[in-house]
């Protein structure tokens, strides 16, 4: 598969001026973020960093005050996210409630309130879905969860599916990049921390003229990596971490000054990791006799769980080429929206599958993505009345993977090499959508939003194994018994109503329906498995009490889940492969509050708990790990599955909490300081829907960071001093069941443990 011509052009156009750049935006409270447009802006005066900023959202497809914004949502500016040392969407799992990031193989996992971990399959989807720039990445990689150069991010927690579509049943990460403006701006800045850390970075604004203005971000990064291979094979690398990372965004903006835009943007990123990171915590022997045999001989693991012992050499490689052309008009109180965008990632993964200083298994895994992605909207401007939007929508991905395993063993004669195992998978999905949505104001402080999305989805593709180290070949897909075309029909819905009881308060309540397409098991057996769906309730608070010098907002939900997808990797008809069942009911429900209290001008004080129970209401599935399973009775096929009604699901603890501080000084040369500190506190959760105690279970964590930050008066300059993890406790991210090669073996991959860095940036 080859890198579409078309987004090289649009990455071009982008990249055609020289271009350095800068984001400045003024938060106090009480005012909205909103960019200075003149041709020469001048250098605001530094004011406080602190206070109750009004960030402007377009989560709901249009702008609108966070606070006005009638549901569940966190948001960061720009500046707030540097503040605070937040440089990609792993990081934000301490600040969002019910937030999960982990990764798996290639790709990066995201949960939200227990919803939305995918598999690796070329059709499988993710629950939460993740946007940049407004543009649908269906497998972001690492260099799609980088942030550079951005204005905010948005994080809508429950189903979005009437606005967002299939793959929102869990929320949307959205993560929204500075576009250009009309003057000169710039900043140049470089990171230095734990692991030899080296991160730069520069970006360059400047305007082409009244109307047309260029962008330019790039950041270069490298770090050793906080997993240690003490491996000493010719090959191997010390640690897992870069070998350098690229990223590199274009935009140039033509806007008219009356009401019409186009937007080009291109984004280019290269990542070159040095492997992928995990530990064994058990292994079952497993595979053929001979394999068996060599693996009896692996030693003790290591105590260290950020240790492992990989005699091969392994990477992580991706590569993702993204483009997009946005065009807004404005016309009789109306405005169009067009945005249509293309997407090329590959992928390759080299991985020492044994985890031993022993030459048994290695695996290769090869994967292209290309995707189109096409939106038309009609929006109403401000009407008194009735805010109405109505929009069509089309995505396609193909996807190409292929996935080889070596893998030897030990007879009397000595080490043997068996014939590869090697897996071609094809895949193509495509949605197509129309959907609308209306508010109607009864009065200035009570309005009732209907929304109503229609989606066609189409999943095809095929499996074909060329080797099977010497057995015989399982069943190609599609077959006699499955076709490997399937196709899905949803309408979607929301109803939502909200009241400004004071001026200073929001209540709403919204019912809405989300869904996620179906498909069939292409890695495996080729058999179907069904849509998920859910049906949410939810109501919240929005406040600024006391005079606006605090923020109170809570949310309650309650989730109806029917057939809740889960994949897990496993052996069907004599080989390994991914397969994708559903948990038939689940019930998820929860509260959320969210507070920060201005104490002083220069005091800001945060806490915020959530509650979530999560438990599936039926659910029978065997673990892998299980080599001979027990027969259970009551399983309702007859099939011997267990019963795991009554567990959790998997990534959500059942009381989270979270307190930060951050305090400004003022300096007498006209400077300042800001120090913050946030400590999270969560309650047990597992990684897995079997709740296994000594595999699955995550124990009750705190995890704390501090920020200490000096900006020099009338210089553009900033210092700031960071720690991570003060606590310095690596905890589970993922669970990773390997495939039956060398024994259905459970393998964990762990956070980031302490972290300390310095960051120093130069705006101009």
């Amino acid at each position: 598969m080859k890198t579409s011509t078309s987004t090289y052009a649009i990455l071009a156009a982008a990249l055609l001026a020289p271009q350095w750049v800068h984001a400045q935006e003024t938060e106090q409270a009480g005012e909205e973020i909103v960019a200075d447009t003149s041709e020469t802006a001048p250098q605001p005066q530094k004011e406080s960093r602190l206070g109750l900023d009004t960030v402007v959202v377009t989560a709901q497809k249009r702008e609108e005050s966070l606070q006005d914004t009638s549901i569940a949502i966190s948001a960061f500016a720009g500046s707030a996210l540097e503040d605070r040392g937040i440089d990609d969407v792993s990081n934000l799992q301490s600040y969002i409630p019910n937030f999960h990031v982990g990764q798996e193989q290639d790709g990066v996992k995201i949960s939200l309130r227990g919803v939305g971990i995918q598999g690796t399959g070329s059709i499988t989807d993710p629950g939460v879905a993740f946007y940049q720039d407004g543009f649908y990445v269906p497998r972001p990689s690492g260099g799609s969860a980088v942030f550079f150069d951005v204005d905010r991010v948005e994080v809508l927690r429950g189903p979005q599916g009437t606005l967002y579509g299939r793959n929102a049943t869990g929320g949307v990460v959205n993560v929204i990049s500075k576009e250009p403006v009309f003057h000169y701006e710039g900043k140049v800045g470089a990171t230095f921390g734990s692991r030899d850390l080296m991160e730069y970075r520069g970006m360059v604004n400047v305007p082409l003229g009244e109307n047309l203005a260029t962008r330019l971000a790039v950041v270069h990064a490298k770090e050793d990596g906080y997993h240690e291979n003490l491996s000493e094979a010719p090959g191997s690398d010390d640690f897992y971490g870069s070998d350098g990372d690229l990223s590199v965004r274009g935009q140039m903006l033509y806007d008219n000054q009356n009401g019409f835009t186009v937007l080009l943007s291109g984004l280019h990123s290269d990542l070159n990791s040095t492997g992928l990171p995990y530990t064994f915590l058990e292994r079952n022997l497993g595979g053929p006799p001979p394999v068996q045999a060599y693996v009896s001989q692996i030693g003790a693991e290591p105590s260290d769980p950020l240790q492992t012992i990989n005699d091969h050499e392994s990477f992580n490689d991706a590569t993702t080429t993204q483009g997009f052309i946005r065009i807004t008009k404005e016309f009789g109180g109306v405005e169009a929206f067009l945005q249509a965008g293309l997407l090329d990632q590959e992928t390759n993964l080299v991985q020492d599958f044994d985890g031993s200083d022993l030459d048994i298994s290695v695996f290769h895994k090869d994967q292209e993505n290309e995707a189109q992605s096409f939106e038309f909207r009609l929006s109403s401007i401000d009407a008194e009345k009735l805010n109405w939007i109505l929009g069509a929508y089309y995505f396609n991905e193909e996807t190409y993977i292929l996935r080889r395993v070596e893998l030897n063993g030990l007879t009397p004669g000595g080490v043997i090499s068996l014939p590869d195992f090697l897996l071609d998978e094809w895949g193509n999905s495509s949605t197509a959508a129309i959907f609308g949505s209306g508010t109607w104001s009864f009065t200035d402080d009570v309005r009732l939003t209907l929304g109503l999305r229609h989606t066609q989805d189409k999943k095809d593709g095929a499996k074909v194994t060329r080797g099977n180290f010497g057995a015989p070949f399982p069943a190609d897909v599609p077959n006699d018994q499955f076709d490997a075309d399937e196709t899905f029909s949803e309408t979607t819905w929301k109803i939502g109503a909200e009241w400004n009881v004071t001026d200073t308060a929001l209540t709403y309540a919204n019912i809405s329906r989300g869904y996620k397409a179906g498909g069939f098991n292409s890695t495996s057996s080729g058999s179907p498995y069904d849509p998920e769906t859910v049906l949410a309730y939810e109501a919240g608070l929005k406040s600024n009490p006391f005079g606006g010098m605090a923020k109170v907002n809570a949310d309650v939900f309650y989730y109806d889940y029917e057939d809740m997808q889960l994949s897990t990797l496993t052996t069907i008809n004599g080989a390994p492969g991914q397969f994708t069942s559903n948990a038939a009911k689940a019930t998820i429900y929860g509260l959320e509050l969210d507070t920060n209290f201005s104490l002083t001008d220069s005091t800001l004080l945060s806490l915020s708990y959530s509650y979530i129970s999560a438990e599936f209401d039926e659910y029978f599935n065997n673990d892998p790990r299980e080599l001979n399973p027990p027969f259970n009775p009551n399983d309702p096929e007859g099939l011997g599955r267990q019963d795991l009604s009554g567990n959790r699901v998997p990534y959500v603890p059942e009381n989270t909490f979270t307190i930060g501080l951050q305090q400004e000084f003022d300096l007498s040369d006209g400077g300042s300081i800001l120090a913050s500190l946030t400590s999270t506190w969560h309650d047990d959760l597992y990684m897995r829907e079997y709740n296994s105690a000594d595999i699955d279970l995550q124990e009750s964590n705190t995890k704390t960071d501090a920020t200490l930050a000096w900006f020099v008066a009338d210089t553009g300059l900033s210092l700031t001093a960071y720690v991570t993890n003060i606590e310095d406790e690596s905890e589970l991210a993922n669970i990773y069941i390997s495939p039956g090669f060398i024994g259905t073996s459970a393998t964990a991959q762990y956070t980031r443990p302490r972290t300390i860095g310095i960051r120093l940036d130069y705006e101009f």
